[in-house]
């Protein structure tokens, strides 16, 4: 009789299990991309580098965000925060995983991607920016905000 009386979307939400990468769930914090906030049919994901033990596995990087990003309901846009506070050369170097993750957002992501903010820039993250817009399309380069006054996701969200 309960099960009668509630609507699809109800039982969706108390089923709906949300993506787990495999990786992060044996070693947290192996890659760096998490849903923060959903504001005004907006959802906002954070992202730090240099904050991943894992800066450099390219395929479990692209895959965790492949199966985050997937979860976003078509109805939706989203933003990126990209914190690169700590970014270094030792994170500049994996240009694979720059690269892909390039090709990823642009080939699958792009359609409902309404903002790229990278906030606390570096030196080595305007190179790597330099490095990828050969891979990303017009719309994503016309959408990407290197912010030097934002320093966290609440000076954003706010």
């Amino acid at each position: 009789m309960i099960l009668q009386s509630c609507n699809q979307d109800f039982l969706i939400r108390i089923f709906y299990m949300p993506y787990i990468c495999p990786v992060c769930k044996i070693l947290p914090s192996s890659h760096s991309l998490t849903q923060v906030l959903e504001k005004k049919g907006i959802i906002y994901y954070y992202t730090c580098p240099s904050q991943a033990i894992l800066y450099y596995d390219v395929n479990g990087i692209i895959n965790h965000y492949d199966g985050v990003l997937s979860e976003i309901p078509e109805n939706k846009e989203w933003v990126w925060i990209f914190d690169s506070l700590g970014f270094s050369l030792i994170h500049a170097m994996q240009t694979n995983v720059a690269i892909e993750l390039a090709k990823l957002i642009s080939n699958k992501f792009s359609k409902n991607l309404k903002k790229i903010i990278i906030i606390n820039p570096t030196f080595y993250i305007t190179i790597t920016h330099k490095m990828i817009m050969s891979f990303l399309t017009n719309k994503i380069r016309d959408i990407i905000e290197l912010n030097y006054e934002k320093k966290s996701v609440e000076d954003i969200i706010v």
